[in-house]
């Protein structure tokens, strides 16, 4: 959950604007994009075009829609096996006709999920047309809002849970409209409603102390918080009328939020009153329940004679004790690590790690306070699951929270859960000063391929191979100059691995619906936006087939409760390290093989179930250049790059000189052109559901940056990205001149919008004698034939040149 408010533009009150200015508009950019190509640039340097995606009215080879039908009763979902599953004609689970779904789907946030009956159609469309089939109903319970000319909530400022009626219809009305257009939702329940104990008469803070964002993680223990949650949740499913609803794909009960990812960030360290007092009182209970005795428990953990032997809460500092355990030799290895790795030397085998098991001391008094929480939270999803099951049964999946709040540990809590969820994000926004501060941020201007890209591979690990997994929030958000790739990677990779979810982050600020780039916002962010429609095929269609080999990891209670004490949720590193450290397996082995988790909750041993994990080397022809079994996908770590080769797609993404490597596949990569960064996203598909190699009708996709337009200059132009306060590390944009004593121009953007212009060679294998490319509008409308000098046949097919301000090009072959 990315949780952002920035001041309110005044409403407007439909996603369009009128048709005659929208018209004009259009001919406008049209005209612009033709005969003043937009800004030129020097060698290595981009040139933008304006380009403005009419998702109201797109056509031809770039409208989606057609992956999609209306909901009935047989298309509702169930988790069967690993999987999500329809249930089929005869709606009933576990049957023959039930058939698998992926979902390519979206978030909405606040306001925009609450939009009027006549724009609820118009967004449905939308996100059906550039490929859509879900829609991720996010941030209904932030804002309290009592409007019922315009509600941004879902509550209202009177005691919790009071529903705003007008939000409510509002909501259903646009499920409706979703589900005609065969987008499913994913309902999101505590997200960040922020109790409020005057108001809610749930136990009051600390004199001088505030109540937490979304109470996080208060609301998971307080006794009170939990009984209204459950009647919240109640209400809510009986007021949308969500039962046996076709629409509904899966409900999160919790975004971001346990209690062992609270302590792993230190948040439980600070607790004070009535609040500390709870928790330490549920602990010392726990202790009883496991030891008998406080003096049992003080003898297993050598604490008698301490001040700990009273089952104080346990500060996360402690659990330091678990890397080399306790004593002055201890303290003195750990120094030595922490001075070499500082050093930038490699640390040696006597001062690693060794993950040893805790049986005593306070290396056991941390592991079992660690399972304490793990319980605990066990205890709040469980209240939440009962009240979902007694209003909708036992079919709708259900997930606790994301599993980088709290590491692998959390699958304990979650053990009853239906799926896993995580969120992944490249190259996020840095605030250095207040948080949120849309004329104060930077970001690294960082590549999925590159930066990101181990990180991504990891997410692999967490996936617990008996339940679909899922990544509900996911972004490389404007202003970055790589955000065109954010898409298409992540459906590669995802398919690869075969996992069962993706949603965006997200769709657009619902106060304005203003179709301009906008943080994460989708809508308005040409770059991101012509590259959808493939991303979604190629990950709903099952065009890059699952990796052939799976390694399934039988990771134990023990080495679970370590690693959650080791506080693997927050760094990410501790079972990435645990793995290299047992078996050798590196983060680079996701890319060969479907990598996951068994966590049986018995299981005394640690098992690999793919004997060593040097397999991977066999695929890998040099340290560079990574094949994955099947060939569909190759990496190239200097570019860096990614391929894809498909029976109806092929998809290139990343860096790439103009010089041959060679490969067997050198033929169909891009050569860039010099005056160009060398950089694009480039996808091709067919469009006659014939293969490519017979494909007479097809879409390719060139894509970049995006830049929105630097407000008050004439001629107009793209607004630059440049150095935070002169650090090289660092970017942002330009300030805008109303706002130039700040740092940062804004990240919501102006009109119009400029996509960076891919100056490239393609060749395309064919035995057609003859080949058109026309370039397309905003709508997907053709334009004028690319000339013949841009057009040359070779052996074996043709060879094209792109230099021409659209991102889309429908290719038609006799």
């Amino acid at each position: 959950m990315k949780y952002f408010q920035f001041p309110v533009r005044s409403p407007a009150r439909s996603p369009t604007h009128s048709p005659v200015n929208a018209i004009l508009l259009r001919l406008l950019v049209s005209l612009l994009a033709w005969c003043v190509v937009a800004v030129s640039a020097r060698a290595g340097e981009s040139a933008w075009y304006p380009f403005e995606v009419n998702e109201d009215a797109l056509s031809g080879v770039v409208d989606f829609g057609g992956m999609n039908h209306a909901l009935e009763a047989g298309d509702r979902l169930y988790v069967k096996g690993s999987h999500f599953f329809r249930l089929g004609h005869d709606v009933k689970p576990g049957t023959r006709d039930d058939s698998r779904v992926r979902l390519f789907g979206i978030s909405l946030a606040n306001t925009a999920n609450f939009p009027e009956e006549k724009d609820a159609v118009k967004i449905a469309q939308r996100l059906r047309r550039l490929g859509f089939n879900a829609v991720r109903l996010h941030h209904l319970d932030t804002i309290l809002s009592d409007s019922q000319e315009q509600p941004r909530g879902i509550l209202t400022t009177a005691a919790f849970p009071s529903f705003n009626e007008a939000a409510l219809l509002r909501l259903r009305v646009f499920i409706n409209a979703l589900k005609a257009e065969g987008l499913y939702v994913n309902l999101n329940l505590h997200v960040g409603y922020q109790f409020r104990p005057a108001v809610d008469q749930v136990t009051p803070m600390t004199p001088g102390e505030q109540m937490p964002f979304a109470s996080h993680p208060l609301h998971l223990f307080e006794p009170r918080m939990i009984s209204l949650q459950a009647e919240y949740v109640q209400q809510l499913l009986r007021r949308l009328e969500l039962k046996d609803d076709p629409a509904l794909a899966m409900i999160e009960i919790n975004n971001e939020s346990s209690l062992l990812g609270a302590w792993q960030r230190t948040q439980l360290d600070g607790l004070t009153g009535e609040y500390e007092r709870q928790l330490q009182q549920n602990w010392q209970k726990w202790v009883l329940r496991q030891y008998g005795s406080a003096e049992q428990a003080c003898a297993v953990w050598d604490s008698c004679s301490l001040p700990r032997k009273g089952i104080i809460n346990v500060k996360s500092s402690e659990a330091s004790v678990l890397e080399y355990g306790e004593g002055w030799f201890a303290r003195l290895q750990r120094l030595a690590s922490r001075v070499m790795t500082r050093l930038g030397y490699a640390t040696p085998s006597a001062l690693q790690q060794q993950y040893r098991p805790h049986k005593k001391g306070n290396g056991r008094r941390v592991l079992d306070y660690v399972r304490y929480l793990s319980d605990m939270d066990m205890q709040y999803l469980t209240v939440m699951r009962k009240t979902i099951r007694q209003e909708l049964g036992d079919l709708v999946p259900l997930t606790g929270t994301q599993m980088y709040f709290g590491g692998v540990a959390m699958a304990d809590a979650q053990q009853h859960m239906d799926y896993v969820d995580e969120h992944f994000y490249v190259d996020h926004y840095d605030f250095p000063g207040k948080p949120w501060d849309r004329n104060d941020w930077r970001i690294r201007d960082e590549s999925i391929l590159r930066d990101g890209w181990q990180a991504l591979l990891q997410r692999a690990y967490v996936r617990d191979l008996r339940k679909p997994f899922v990544v509900s929030e996911f972004n490389q958000a404007y202003p970055n100059r790589q955000s065109a790739e954010i898409l298409p990677v992540m459906s590669a990779f995802a398919a690869a691995q075969d996992w069962d979810g993706l949603f965006l982050f997200h769709y657009i600020d619902g106060d304005h619906w203003s179709s301009v780039p906008d943080s994460f916002g989708l809508s308005g962010h040409s770059g991101q936006l012509v590259t959808t429609g493939i991303a979604s095929a190629l990950f709903r269609q099952y065009q890059i087939r699952p990796l052939p080999e799976q390694v399934a990891i039988n990771l134990p209670l023990e080495a679970r409760q370590l690693l959650g004490a080791m506080r693997d949720g927050v760094s990410g590193t501790g079972f990435p390290g645990y793995l290299q450290s047992q078996y050798g397996l590196e983060y680079k082995h996701a890319f060969f093989a479907r990598l996951g988790m068994r966590h049986d909750m018995q299981a005394k041993s640690t098992e690999l179930s793919t004997p060593g994990a040097h397999y991977a080397k066999a695929w890998m022809e040099e340290d560079t250049l990574w094949t994955a079994p099947g060939g569909q996908l190759r990496y190239n770590q200097s570019g860096p790059w990614l391929f894809a080769d498909t029976t109806y797609a092929r998809m290139f993404a990343g860096t790439r000189s103009s010089l041959s490597v060679n490969l067997d596949v050198d033929k169909t990569l891009p050569m860039f052109s010099e005056k160009g960064r060398q950089y694009g996203v480039m996808l091709l598909t067919s469009r006659d559901a014939l293969p490519l190699k017979n494909s007479r009708r097809l879409l390719l996709v060139l894509s970049g940056a995006t830049a929105a337009s630097q407000p008050g200059v004439i001629p107009q132009r793209p607004k630059q990205l440049v150095n935070y306060d002169g650090q090289k590390a660092w970017w942002t944009l330009e300030p805008d001149a109303t706002t130039s004593n700040k740092p940062s121009g804004a990240l919501d953007g102006n009109a119009p919008v400029w996509l960076e212009r891919i100056p490239v060679k393609l060749f395309h294998a064919t035995s057609s004698k003859k080949i058109t490319v026309f370039p397309l509008d905003g709508s997907g409308a053709r334009m004028k034939a690319l000339p013949h000098t841009a057009i040359r046949q070779k052996n074996g097919g043709f060879e094209l040149d792109f230099d021409y301000p659209s991102p889309w090009y429908e290719i038609v072959l006799e």
